[in-house]
């Protein structure tokens, strides 16, 4: 078997059933949430999304009794992360939402990595990387009026160097970009701050679920038709259009 379910809880009253599907990065992961009790499957090998997501939900929510066509929300990872594992992510996101007429929501994977942290006393600055030495970092900081406990405070795509050289003494540092050579020689100067564990650098589907489920109970949901992949840096094309012809 490709993948790994993981289950937890037993079955209570009629709750919200949620799928979420995370193709951003290599690894990858969907999950089926109801209630407390939850099934992940991890794409193995990595960047198999597109051949193998179909069967991951099904073997995710089959592992708690349904199928995908019961889910009454669809979370996926808007971005940042790769081009094609966005793009794949989002379309079986928009296929399956408009097929079951359930809310589609877009969560973004730097609040995501900041929620895996467990503690919203604090900003987390989050860092993905954005290849050519760049990082796409964010500042994701507590919002307890807003659903799910967090926003972003500012996006900005900067250098390696930059970014790890204007974060603040004592900050907490968390993404997936903390685990390229390149950072961790400069997180090794810089032990004024307080770096995220590996296990918790990336994005969790579960947590990708009960955000989804939080922003869609308070109505913040996106339209299938809308919706589209907040790449990491512009596409080579838009960063170098064609010279119009003479």
């Amino acid at each position: 078997m490709q993948g790994s379910s993981q289950r937890g809880g037993t079955r209570g009253p009629a709750v919200p059933r949620a799928i979420a599907i995370d193709t951003g990065l290599a690894e990858g992961s969907v999950a089926a949430v109801e209630g407390e009790r939850t099934a992940v499957v991890r794409f193995s090998p990595a960047q198999a999304h597109a051949r193998r997501i179909g069967a991951a939900l099904e073997e995710a929510t089959g592992a708690l009794g349904w199928t995908v066509a019961d889910a009454g929300i669809v979370a996926v990872v808007r971005g940042p992360g790769s081009f094609t594992g966005l793009r794949v992510g989002i379309s079986l996101a928009k296929g399956i939402a408009w097929a079951a007429r359930v809310p589609l929501v877009g969560v973004s994977a730097h609040v995501a990595v900041a929620d895996a942290l467990g503690t919203r006393g604090s900003p987390v600055h989050v860092g993905f990387d954005a290849g050519r030495g760049d990082v796409a970092a964010a500042l994701v900081v507590p919002a307890p009026e807003w659903p799910g406990g967090w926003e972003i405070a500012s996006e900005v795509l900067v250098s390696a160097a930059d970014w790890i050289a204007s974060l603040p003494r004592g900050a907490t540092v968390s993404g997936p970009a903390l685990d390229e050579a390149s950072i961790t020689g400069l997180l090794a100067g810089r032990g004024d701050l307080a770096v995220a564990p590996p296990s918790l650098r990336r994005p969790c589907a579960v947590r990708v679920a009960r955000l989804g489920t939080a922003l869609a109970a308070a109505g913040r949901t996106d339209d299938p038709a809308a919706l589209v992949p907040d790449y990491a840096r512009p596409s080579y094309v838009q960063e170098n259009p064609p010279r119009p012809s003479r």
